[in-house]
């Protein structure tokens, strides 16, 4: 009688779409966190004298733990469920919130980073699949929640942690005690949701490090995951550096500043989704492309000409350009996986995205000790515009017609 209430609870919340919800605020709190320490690097900089490849370095860290993850475990969710990963990444997150709140020196912040890395890529699949299944029919939500969650997260986990950091007692503490009781609150609610995905064999199979992209998605990709690396390349650059940029240019060391960089960045990301939602997917990547490159090249030219209102106007149109570009990507290409390769192809999405994120953010970080951060940033925004090109001239090609998720 007990189970019997119990799976008809889970029935009940499912159909009401609390299901879906509390997956979407599980993905955007995980990809919050990643940027809950941006607006601290500076603070630990400070505090243990490092340089800025170091800080980069540790940024670095967290992306390839995310990177490797996503190989070797990105599509389990695909043989036991989403709601035994979502638990053990959550609990894994938790820790490494803790490590970050006590962590005496830059080892063992990059042991955090790490760690947390290997939750979020853990999370990332799962959540991005659980979304999928519960998003209902026709309703393309799956999609919107994906895209807009880095966006989202992204903005709040900078400008929140900005804002604890400069008005709690314990700046280092306070952030990552509020995301770890979040997440276990989260974690809780897991269990009276059904999981999604059903239990098939081949688990220890799908432990072989493999990147998995469905035959009928390659096509589509090609054009694609170039805009998406691309959005992910600007957020690693503003994710590592931004704060320290925003700092120069606008002559303001408070933390918020650094904070609203990002905030101006990643809010108009999310604005942007919402906006292309119902353009085709030709507009929605064609005006990704055409706000990416023109958000780039302004904000490169405040920093020569030290602009601070021109460096926040070209922020937030190459923000624009994250939004569209990225949402996109994910539109055209997510539909075209069965059920069954949900959390693979989501993997494989994200691994192209972090490869992106943290590659460019980690040369930056070697550049910037050479040609200073004007160098720097001309060098950086003008291989993103160039990277861009390609995938411009792809979408216009396909003309009126392009190749889209349902004709796929």
């Amino acid at each position: 009688m007990h189970k019997l209430c119990f799976n008809e609870l889970g029935q009940h919340l499912k159909n009401h779409g609390s299901a879906f919800w509390l997956h979407a605020a599980i993905l955007i709190t995980f990809i919050g966190a990643s940027s809950a320490p941006s607006p601290l690097y500076e603070y630990y900089a400070r505090e243990w004298g490092l340089g800025s490849l170091a800080v980069t370095m540790v940024f670095a860290v967290y992306a390839v733990a995310v990177l490797l993850t996503l190989l070797v475990v990105g599509s389990l969710a695909d043989h036991f469920g989403t709601r035994p990963v979502l638990l053990a990444a959550i609990l894994l997150q938790v820790a490494a919130m803790m490590v970050f709140a006590f962590a005496p020196g830059a080892a063992v912040l990059a042991g955090a980073r790490a760690l947390q890395g290997v939750a979020t890529g853990a999370a990332m699949g799962a959540a991005g699949s659980a979304l999928l299944a519960f998003e209902g029919p026709r309703t393309g939500r799956g999609s919107l929640v994906n895209s807009a969650a880095s966006p989202v997260g992204l903005s709040t986990g900078a400008l929140g942690s900005a804002a604890l950091v400069g008005y709690l007692p314990e700046p280092t503490k306070g952030v990552y005690f509020c995301i770890a009781v979040l997440l276990l609150v989260f974690g809780t609610g897991l269990f009276f949701i059904p999981s999604a995905g059903a239990k098939t064999p081949g688990w220890l199979h799908s432990l072989l490090p493999k990147a998995s992209i469905p035959a009928a998605a390659r096509r589509t990709m090609v054009v694609t995951m170039p805009v998406a690396a691309a959005t992910w390349a600007l957020a690693g650059f503003y994710l590592s550096l931004g704060p320290g940029l925003a700092h120069s240019i606008t002559g303001n060391g408070s933390v918020l500043v650094g904070g609203l960089a990002l905030f101006t960045l990643f809010v108009p990301g999310a604005a942007a989704i919402l906006v292309v939602r119902r353009w085709s997917d030709r507009n929605t990547l064609m005006a990704g492309v055409v706000c990416l490159m023109a958000g780039i090249t302004i904000t490169v030219l405040a920093v020569q000409l030290a602009s601070a209102p021109l460096y926040f106007v070209g922020t937030g149109v190459a923000g624009l350009g994250f939004g569209s570009g990225y949402y996109g990507a994910m539109r055209m290409t997510l539909p075209l996986c069965r059920p069954n390769e949900r959390g693979a192809m989501l993997s494989s999405i994200y691994v192209i995205c972090y490869l992106g994120f943290s590659v460019p953010a980690v040369a930056a970080g070697l550049l910037l000790n050479v040609a200073g951060m004007q160098g720097t940033t001309l060098v950086y925004g003008s291989a993103l515009v160039l990277a861009s090109v390609p995938a411009l001239f792809s979408v216009c090609r396909r003309g009126r017609s392009p190749l889209t998720a349902v004709q796929a």
